[in-house]
């Protein structure tokens, strides 16, 4: 008899990998997960589907251009940022490994020259050019085709940069704590059926799967978008706070008959299942949210708000706020989020607050780099540097922002 000793994380996956085994070959080819310098087939449920940001991806140098005084690099244009490259390193028509603002590469030789930005990629001004990003060449990558636009975050091991929230640590809030720590499992939880297997009840309700998590989408990935003039679109602040979300769901009758409900309160990413002095729970119970769901959500299944927390001890109280507040960006129903110009006023007979209002008839501009001046300014909060600025087409379900690059400067972003 061989005895083989696991710990839990090594128990975890042997227990993946059996349940694995027992699905068809068809079931678990519908999706690759990237592990270890490997491709770990996982099976994808019908009907849950997961959009996520291209954080590193195959990209078409567009143009470039000398910087003044400076011998050793360039300026090009991938999409729609701006990248100081090395000289002569492309041409125009190259495809490159383009590296998006907010990435965490890993801890690795060849990211060795990040390691004292904490292999964090932010937005830089060098030579007196703004550069958003970094490329690299596609000989980093392992050797096959690839095509334009291809997703290679997770072959690259590149992470998403997530502040910490209210000065605390939000891993402490994550499955688990500390049974699960492993990238791999991050991947995994994804999947209701793993986490089924796994965790307790309580521990595999994380962020809801019904509600998309709010992460706007920046002009510069989207150029073209600016082409179409027939479009409008309604303009608000985009506040430097914490995103947060609020729901209700309806839960089957009690045998009285008696409607049950379901309030949740979420950080970007997490299910904050405690009651604490967050400032989402502290919006929560100020405002009485609970409450005000449960009058709107009529015949929905369910209703949710989405807004930014501003607090204190939140972004360096940029907005110099004496306690926690919220400023509503969404009200979601099950088909749709509802057109905020109406949603704003019937929140407001509840004493909700939106996200201050620029312009409700707005027509693009011609250029990404007019977009990222218009998003520019001064807060209407508070007389300080503004984020940027949300643009949205209901009608059409378009939404993305423009971050104004003054403020990612400033703040070292």
């Amino acid at each position: 008899m061989v005895i083989i000793m696991m710990d839990k994380e090594t128990e975890t996956l042997v227990k993946i990998i059996l349940l694995l085994e027992s699905l068809s070959e068809e079931e678990r080819g519908r999706i690759l997960v990237y592990l270890d310098m490997r491709y770990i087939p996982i099976y994808r449920e019908k009907e849950f589907i997961i959009m996520s940001r291209k954080l590193a991806s195959i990209q078409k140098i567009e143009w470039i251009e000398p910087i003044v005084n400076k011998d050793k690099i360039e300026l090009a244009g991938v999409l729609g940022f701006q990248v100081i490259v090395q000289k002569n390193e492309y041409k125009i028509g190259d495809n490159t490994i383009f590296v998006e603002i907010d990435s965490i590469l890993p801890d690795k030789p060849e990211f060795e020259f990040l390691k004292s930005k904490k292999f964090r990629i932010k937005t830089m001004k060098m030579g007196g050019v703004l550069s958003q990003g970094i490329c690299f060449p596609l000989s980093m990558l392992p050797n096959k085709e690839y095509k334009l636009d291809e997703d290679v975050t997770q072959i690259l091991g590149i992470q998403k940069y997530e502040p910490n929230e209210d000065n605390r640590d939000i891993e402490s809030d994550k499955i688990n704590n500390n049974r699960y720590k492993h990238p791999i499992f991050k991947i995994l939880f994804r999947f209701k059926f793993i986490r089924n297997l796994i965790l307790s009840k309580k521990q595999n309700k994380g962020f809801p799967e019904f509600i998309h998590k709010t992460d706007e989408i920046r002009i510069q990935n989207i150029p073209s978008i600016l082409k179409n003039k027939d479009t409008k679109y309604v303009v608000r602040e985009k506040i430097d706070g914490q995103s947060g979300t609020f729901f209700l769901k309806k839960l089957p009758k009690s045998i009285f008959k008696k409607q049950r409900f379901d309030f949740g309160v979420c950080s970007r990413n997490l299910r904050l299942w405690n009651e604490d002095n967050s400032s989402y729970w502290n919006v929560a119970k100020k405002y009485n949210i609970k409450s005000i769901l449960e009058r709107l959500i009529g015949e929905n299944d369910f209703i949710a708000i989405q807004g930014e927390c501003v607090s204190t001890n939140v972004q360096g109280n940029k907005y110099k706020v004496t306690e926690p507040d919220l400023y509503v960006f969404n009200l979601i129903l099950p088909d749709k989020k509802v057109e905020c110009l109406w949603a704003e006023q019937l929140l407001k007979g509840f004493g909700l607050k939106w996200c201050p209002l620029i312009d409700d008839n707005f027509t693009l501009l011609d250029s990404v780099n007019e977009m990222l001046e218009y998003a520019t300014g001064d807060s209407k909060l508070y007389k300080t540097l503004r984020e940027g600025l949300v643009f949205r087409n209901y009608e059409h379900n378009i939404s993305f922002k423009s971050v104004s690059p003054n403020f990612l400067i400033k703040y070292d972003e």
